[in-house]
């Protein structure tokens, strides 16, 4: 340390010391109230901007904090809200599997011919596919035809001696006598140029709703009863109407289907009105 440094410092200690006895003394009395009257004012100004950029930053801390918390809760409401929409399709899906099952046993006593299809209709104004099954086979015309699943795809309507023609359940000239399971409302499902179905001839008063399943009643002798027709996707219709306009999705997927069940123990019964 220079002699310059060292003289300076002790002359500061020595003016504080000596501040510090005039200011105990009540020497600097006047002094101070002068400085604080001059300095209060510029105290209170620097707190003043000081305040609000202390609050900006508090705030910032709180809705930091408020931010993550909410993500946190989003993220947590996502996971359950996927949770809950997993459990609820498999509730779905096994009131489906157990519906399958009644009907699937409702039909054991059926036989059954196992047929591939090999074409469909070449115009596509008809929804029809050929099936290497014919008259060899034992396939006759009105035989039901269903997928592996029980899933209703049509009837036969042609027979050669070594194929032949189903005409699918969304052909415009398909009518299937039909009831719901849950609440065995019944009706016709019929086919249409759209390859959509409608099941016509629903009253107003009919207690149907959207997920219905649909299967066929068994009224008419075309059809053996409870094979499944599909499910209820749509419901319309005005109070004013006689019937409901009632859409449903066939439960086999008729555009890809490669392989098919000939229900040969079946003898469909025209029944004509006296």
């Amino acid at each position: 340390m220079t002699a310059r440094t060292t003289l300076w410092f002790f002359s500061m200690m020595l003016t504080g010391l000596v501040l510090a006895g005039m200011s105990s003394l009540g020497v600097l009395a006047p002094f101070e109230d002068v400085s604080y009257k001059v300095l209060s004012p510029i105290e209170g100004l620097l707190r003043g901007i000081a305040r609000p950029i202390a609050n900006t930053v508090t705030n910032y801390n709180d809705i930091r904090d408020l931010t993550r918390e909410n993500q946190a809760l989003r993220t947590e409401n996502e996971r359950l809200q996927a949770e809950n929409a997993r459990l609820f399709e498999e509730a779905q899906r096994r009131e489906e599997l157990e519906r399958l099952l009644e009907v699937k046993q409702n039909l054991s006593d059926q036989t059954f011919l196992a047929a591939g299809v090999v074409a469909r209709d070449p115009t596509n104004l008809r929804q029809m596919i050929a099936i290497d099954r014919g008259k060899g086979d034992g396939i006759k015309v009105g035989m039901a035809v269903v997928t592996e699943g029980s899933a209703l795809v049509g009837t036969v309507t042609s027979v050669e001696s070594d194929h032949a023609w189903v005409t699918l359940v969304t052909d415009v000239d398909s009518a299937v006598a039909s009831i719901t399971l849950e609440s065995r409302a019944d009706g016709v499902v019929s086919g249409g140029y759209n390859r959509r179905l409608s099941m016509e001839f629903v009253t107003q008063d009919a207690a149907v709703n959207e997920g219905d399943t649909v299967v066929t009643s068994g009224l008419g002798g075309t059809y053996p009863r409870g094979l499944v027709i599909g499910r209820i996707t749509g419901i319309a219709g005005s109070r004013q109407e006689v019937f409901r306009k009632v859409t449903v999705e066939p439960l086999a997927s008729l555009a890809r289907v490669e392989s098919v069940l000939v229900m040969t123990s079946f003898v469909p019964v025209r029944l004509v009105a006296p």
